[in-house]
């Protein structure tokens, strides 16, 4: 019988741990979204070759 009273308290240990797990998996998740909406998406068109093979950022015509 003590033995079937430790499986369930390590079965409720078990349970409760995979629920803050999840809580929490879900608010990093939220929080990389809100923060890859918010940033500067910089693209390939935006780079450019260089002589030595080497892409660097495409400077701006000052016009």
């Amino acid at each position: 019988m003590p033995q079937l009273i430790a499986l369930g308290l390590v079965g409720g240990l078990v349970w409760y741990a995979w629920r803050a797990l999840k809580r929490q998996m879900e608010s990093v998740g939220e929080e990389l979204r809100n923060q890859e909406s918010a940033r500067d998406m910089k693209t390939v068109e935006s780079l450019e070759k260089g002589e030595d093979g080497v892409y660097r950022p495409r400077h701006k015509d000052p016009s």
